[in-house]
């Protein structure tokens, strides 16, 4: 995997082994925090070079937390600490990642969180900072308790209820000028045997950000930024699979689009010229707690940066070869992947692809690979970026009709299983869903759903592309599964059948 993307998982292990025998646990009891005229302890308190960390569980923090109508979640899967509260307003932070967001703005760490004996921990006085409150210190607990400006209590309206008129997380920015601002011309809200469609006409250009929250509370909602709602309010009924649609204006620049959904659905989100697509399916997944992109030109631009007509705003793609299918095994030659025993990733990347490329070939496809055997595709121990590049080059140069990557995923610890489907231009999306419901309905193996990411081979083609992590080698169970050449052969049925999908759709 290291030459497609830096997760926060691939680089952890080194930090944790460095990190893990340099705290010392604080005596809680003897230093409670003061909060508004109330003591607080912290129980699970270590101490480092840059201040106090405090595990996501700890009662005191949920109890602090709590006080100000909020609440605190530890996402394992996607390695995120979120503090919550309604409007709503997220503080996150991020396993390994010395800076915090609060809503979208970062904000630098006292030092990056990390994991100790399965449990998480932030830098306790970033927190505060975040909330507004005194730092942590042992003289300040011993003194008499602080008070502090109260913080707001719980929110009764639903998700998109107003903020307060000074938000009191946010920094302060100066509102943009009127003219400034995109419109958000109309919410349409179109519901499928299956999925829900709701499109958001935009006129301009812009940021938007999005976050959820997983169960109980199976709340999703997207803020698009610098905007105007030029509509009034909406309140929409999205049948089975999104029971409320919900669009306000906040503070004078950002319009919210909030979801209530029964369960936790697969949610996608492909920014356009002209607006922002979101499409909820009926398969509950473990995805991302929270994304963010452009809209408009700027998000074509983004999209596909390399010179080519294809890639021009606006433009749709149109292969100047449509009956060849590109596919790319991961790594190879130099760069064995993930490794685990004597299993590679690079051989099962390879073994995989060729048995799609033979299931394409009988349906009457042509079919390029980015390697027929176990080499690099530009030079042995070259560069990433020249790698890569030279990957997304046999697509780009012979106008295929689509690319498809096919990797194994690993992570640092054994917890992580099941396969994951990556795009990130707009047109890669289709792609990605529909390769992710054939591997979903085929093969029965956990789905961590579609996930948008900018990795470089799916970045780079001017084409629509996707990259498929089969399986997790780290993990016991996945790790069975490749090494079974009948399950190689269900995954490589999957994979092509979701290609013909696409292409009979699109």
């Amino acid at each position: 995997m290291n030459r497609y993307a830096v997760r926060i998982g691939s680089a952890l292990a080194l930090a944790l082994s460095f990190q893990l025998g340099q705290f010392a646990t604080a005596s809680a009891a003897e230093n409670p925090y003061g909060y508004d005229g109330k003591r607080v302890v912290f129980e699970t308190l270590v101490q480092r070079s840059g201040g106090p960390a405090v595990s996501a569980d700890d009662p005191g923090l949920h109890q602090l937390v709590r006080n100000a109508g909020g609440s605190v979640t530890w996402d394992a899967d996607n390695q995120y600490v979120l503090v919550t509260f309604p409007g709503p307003t997220v503080i996150s932070f991020a396993i390994g990642d010395a800076h915090y967001l609060i809503g979208s703005v970062s904000h630098p760490a006292a030092f990056a969180p990390f994991v100790r004996d399965g449990h998480a921990f932030i830098p306790l006085n970033d927190v505060l900072r975040a909330l507004k409150l005194p730092a942590y210190s042992t003289a300040a607990a011993d003194a008499a308790p602080a008070t502090s400006t109260p913080l707001p209590g719980p929110v009764s309206t639903a998700d998109v209820a107003p903020a307060p008129t000074t938000p009191p997380f946010a920094t302060p920015m100066p509102s943009p000028q009127p003219d400034q601002l995109a419109q958000v011309t109309g919410v349409d809200v179109q519901v499928q045997p299956g999925s829900v469609t709701i499109r958001i006409g935009i006129t301009g250009n812009g940021a938007y950000e999005w976050h959820r929250l997983r169960a109980p509370d199976n709340r999703w909602w997207i803020d698009v930024h610098t905007a105007r709602l030029a509509t009034a309010p909406i309140d929409q009924n999205g049948g089975a699979l999104v029971s409320a649609v919900r669009v306000r204006q906040q503070p004078a620049d950002t319009v919210r689009v909030a979801l209530s959904l029964p369960a936790s659905e697969q949610v996608d989100v492909a920014p356009g010229n002209d607006g922002i697509t979101i499409v909820v399916s009926n398969r509950i997944v473990a995805a991302a707690t929270r994304g963010s992109g452009t809209f408009g030109s700027i998000a074509t631009a983004n999209a596909s940066p390399l010179a080519s007509p294809a890639a021009s705003p606006g433009a749709r793609y149109v292969p100047s070869n449509p009956r060849l299918i590109v596919l790319d095994p991961g790594h190879g030659g130099s760069d064995p992947g993930a490794v685990r025993g004597s299993l590679q990733e690079k051989m099962v990347t390879l073994d995989i692809a060729k048995r799609v490329r033979d299931l394409l070939v009988d349906r009457g496809w042509q079919v390029v690979m980015t390697r027929t055997d176990d080499r690099d595709v530009f030079a042995a121990n070259d560069s990433a970026h020249d790698e890569l590049q030279a990957r997304d080059d046999v697509a780009n140069s012979r106008g295929a009709r689509l690319l498809v990557s096919v990797h194994v995923n690993s992570y640092v610890n054994s917890g992580p299983h099941g396969v994951a489907t990556y795009y990130y231009k707009a047109g890669d999306l289709a792609l990605a869903q529909a390769l992710s419901r054939r591997i979903a309905s085929e093969l029965g193996i956990n789905n961590n759903g579609v996930i948008k990411d900018k990795l470089y081979v799916v970045n780079h083609a001017v084409m629509p592309a996707a990259l498929v992590e089969t399986a997790y080698i780290s993990n016991p169970d996945d790790f069975a599964l490749l090494q079974s050449g009948s399950w190689r052969q269900r995954m490589a049925q999957a994979i092509a059948d979701g290609i013909v999908d696409f292409t009979e759709s699109n």
